[in-house]
């Protein structure tokens, strides 16, 4: 076992073990040519740790070395971990010399995934940002309450992409990461949270949704059994096409109208049009009272304390819910076509006005809070969108 390495004794002589990642190196001096061959290794116990094939015996080992394999390895080096960046949290690792031998054997039980959960809540970028455009951030829950944020990172954010693009109308999401990176922050109301992120810089990590897995299949089945029995401690998963970002929407919904043409669609629909916004619809509200969580508008109601504020959807259906002001713009908006009227709600609107309906009423007076004013100011009439 990995617990009885130690380099001031004698280690095991025979180890049974899995490949749980494998990635290889190339060679400064030939790309052709792997100059190393990196793995991390679980044994039976599920204890891991890091193994490397150096070049000049990489021929005897490559083909027992596949990812979920099962293999039998007969005397091991244990040399010294010195990479900036390790894998595993341990000083040595393993390395399969030139009087290893290796062998393939029977599967073994133990667990092969870091994290998996159901996701909960999916966090808008921040747009001016360009760093978040390759950034998804997301809260995902397992089965007993417990919650974390996961955070992907460059191509894992596009395999999400072209999985919502192609799954749009599925069920829950069901996610796995393997070898995330685990970061605590303590927040301001001085909780602790746990992020965990893919490994950024490498492609150690390894990003699943909804594969058909055993784990998967099996989380997928135990979540639905409690969702049917109602169990209060479950959070409850949102659909994929809330996984969405604009960029997934916007290639999703391939059908291009006209604005003439709107009226010829007799079912509904998403289509996307390019116009110019001409103008804001005068005499009109321009934010709503909505809930904090499912965004509909609230009911007001006046109570012993002063007013409470009722949601009365299916999913929430309380009182004394937290109001929060959101956009709602109704916007006239033009092409060579015709012209027709459109409502901004908080996703758009956000992303025109850099705020969100809240900030805009904590900083502007009256005159200001009247969309109008605001959005001549800031320019957004006659843009094409």
């Amino acid at each position: 076992m990995f617990n009885e390495i130690d380099v001031l004794k004698t280690s095991p002589s025979t180890l049974k073990v899995r490949v749980l990642r494998m990635w290889s190196i190339k060679d400064n001096k030939n790309v052709n040519e792997d100059f190393l061959i990196e793995m991390v290794l679980m044994d039976e116990n599920e204890n891991r740790i890091q193994a490397t094939v150096y070049k000049q015996n990489i021929y005897r080992f490559k083909r027992f070395l596949k990812e979920s394999s099962t293999l039998t390895i007969v005397n091991l080096s244990v040399g010294l971990n010195g990479s900036n960046y390790r894998v595993i949290d341990c000083p040595n690792k393993l390395v399969l010399g030139p009087n290893t031998h290796v062998n393939s054997c029977q599967e073994f039980d133990g667990r092969l995934f870091d994290i998996i959960g159901h996701v909960v809540h999916v966090f808008k970028n921040n747009a001016s940002n360009v760093k978040d455009k390759n950034k998804r951030t997301m809260e995902i829950c397992d089965l007993r309450g417990n919650c974390v944020y996961l955070i992907l990172w460059d191509h894992y954010v596009s395999e999400l992409s072209k999985y919502v693009i192609e799954h749009f109308d599925e069920g829950h999401a069901i996610v796995i990461l393997q070898f995330g990176r685990v970061k605590y922050y303590t927040g301001s109301d001085g909780k602790e949270k746990v992020y965990v992120s893919n490994s950024f810089g490498s492609n150690v990590s390894r990003f699943f949704i909804n594969d058909y897995l055993f784990e998967i299949e099996e989380y997928k089945n135990s979540l639905v059994d409690l969702l049917n029995a109602n169990d209060v401690s479950i959070r409850k998963p949102i659909p994929v096409k809330m996984l969405s970002s604009v960029d997934d929407e916007f290639l999703r919904a391939t059908d291009f109208f006209n604005i003439g043409d709107i009226c010829t669609i007799i079912s509904p629909k998403s289509i996307i049009i390019l116009g110019t916004i001409k103008a804001i619809c005068p005499d009109t509200e321009w934010y709503y009272i909505g809930c904090n969580t499912c965004s509909r508008k609230l009911m007001e109601n006046n109570g012993e304390g002063g007013k409470e504020y009722e949601c009365k959807t299916v999913r929430c259906n309380v009182l004394g819910v937290i109001p929060t002001p959101r956009f709602k713009i109704k916007i006239r908006v033009q092409d060579s076509t015709g012209v027709v009227s459109l409502t901004l709600f908080d996703r758009d609107a956000k992303m025109l006005t850099k705020k969100t309906a809240k900030e805009l009423i904590d900083s502007q007076n009256e005159v200001c809070l009247q969309v109008k004013y605001f959005f001549n100011c800031n320019s957004h009439l006659y843009k094409r969108w």
